[in-house]
Order: C-alpha cells, then structure tokens, then sequence
C-alpha cells in the first residue's frame, strides 16, 4: 500500500480545526501521515497541534514556525520537512477540511494507477452525483480568476485552485525549493514550474484533475477582501517571473 504526507496548514486554528476528524481518520488505520504546520498562531493552536501528535506521535507531526509565513510558507515549510520521509506522495489539504478527508483516497487512487502523473489536484466541478457547495459570488468570481490563470499558463487547468494536491514524492524538493510570490496564489507557480521543468507539451502527461466527490465551503475565509485588489499584482508578478516557460 502507498504512503501519503499531509500537510495541513493551520493559522489560529485553536477553536475552528476538526481535532475530531482527524482523529477519527487515524483510527481508521490508514497509511497517511499528517503533518500540522503552526504558521505563526497567536492562540493556542500550538497547543492543539501537540496535543493531537501526542495521540499519535507515529502518524500525526506538528511543525511550529516562530513568525507567519503565509498559506504558501506554511505548506513549502511543510513538504521540505517531510520530503525526505519515507512516503510515496506527499500533499495538502486545508485546515476547514472543506476537501472531506475520505478524498486523499482518491487522489491518492489517481497516482497509483498513473506511474507518469507528479501531481493530481482536485477539482471542484459540480454536476450530477457529487455534492460541491459554493457561495454563487465566489464561485462566479473564482471562475473568471480560473480563466485568466489558464491563460496566463498556456494550460487547460480548471481549477488549480483548489486546496487538495497531491504530488509524487520525488518532484517535491524541485518543485517547493524556493519561496513563492504570493502566499496564496501560490498553486499557479507551482504549475508554472513544472511547466518550466517538463516543458509545454510534456507537461501535460505529468499532471491530473480528479473532480472531488464532495467540498462544502466553509465561511471563515482566511483571505481578507482587500486581497483582491493585490491579487492582480500577485499574478502579474507570477506572469512576468515564468512569461518565458
């Protein structure tokens, strides 16, 4: 059986994470490992993370960064830590769990059966059978910034960003070596550099979108509204930086 690293960033997380979940996971016996990465909270979230590795201190890790890094400092902090671990692949998911848990199973089913694929991502299509829950306003602007990040990318991608990926362990270091941009449109340079490293046409037969069976959207976003605004300048930067992939 295959083995899986989760990163799991968490930022204040001390009231709002799913310690239950997660736990109810691990009790399951599954071959994934978590690793919880404290980006600098100001609560006790520490203090939750420790706790639950106490629980399971072979399958659950904490890693605590003095200062906030941001989404993408948290989870590149996370998968350096662990990319020398003995998994086969190692991934994210966010902390709200608005990607279920019972999805790493999916994502994980997609890299067993394609030996060529570095990276499958989740994707949050809605159509018959599946239950995708998002705020109409957020999914309609989310859907115009998908497009434009397609075509900064030259890439068919429909949603790259979704917080559930999954990567083969040997494409992490590369890929995550150095520090991103933006702290959270940081899934567009992680598919600018592999663009960079397979080149256009080869690229394609590396990477994967599985449609997720469920993500509920959870209403505390960590992104503020002010964001948008800066998140033009975050894209033009990423355009500017990989115009050349």
């Amino acid at each position: 059986m295959s083995s899986a690293c989760i990163i799991i960033p968490c930022y204040n997380e001390a009231t709002r994470l799913r310690t239950e979940a997660f736990l109810a996971y691990m009790q399951q016996g599954t071959n994934v490992h978590f690793c919880f990465v404290d980006d600098g909270s100001t609560d006790g979230t520490k203090a939750v993370l420790e706790g639950m590795q106490a629980q399971y201190p072979n399958q659950i890790s904490a890693l605590i960064l003095p200062r906030n890094q941001g989404k993408a400092g948290a989870v590149r902090a996370g998968m350096l830590h662990c990319a020398g671990g003995p998994f086969d692949y190692l991934g994210f998911l966010d902390a709200d769990l608005a990607t279920p848990l019972a999805a790493i199973a999916d994502l994980t089913a997609v890299l067993d059966a394609n030996t060529g694929l570095d990276l499958v991502m989740g994707s949050r299509i809605k159509f018959l059978g599946v239950d995708i829950r998002r705020d109409a306003f957020r999914h309609y602007v989310g859907r115009i910034i998908a497009t434009i990040i397609s075509t900064i990318l030259k890439l068919p991608v429909y949603d790259s960003q979704c917080g559930a990926k999954l990567f083969r362990s040997g494409i992490v270091a590369r890929l995550f070596q150095e520090p991103f941009i933006s702290p959270w449109l940081f899934d567009v340079e992680l598919l600018a550099r592999l663009i960079q490293y397979y080149g256009r046409p080869g690229v394609l037969s590396h990477l994967a979108e599985q449609p997720l069976r469920q993500w509920i959207e959870q209403s505390d976003s960590r992104i503020s509204s002010g964001y948008v605004f800066r998140m033009w300048y975050e894209l033009y930067r990423i355009q500017r930086k990989y115009r050349n992939v």
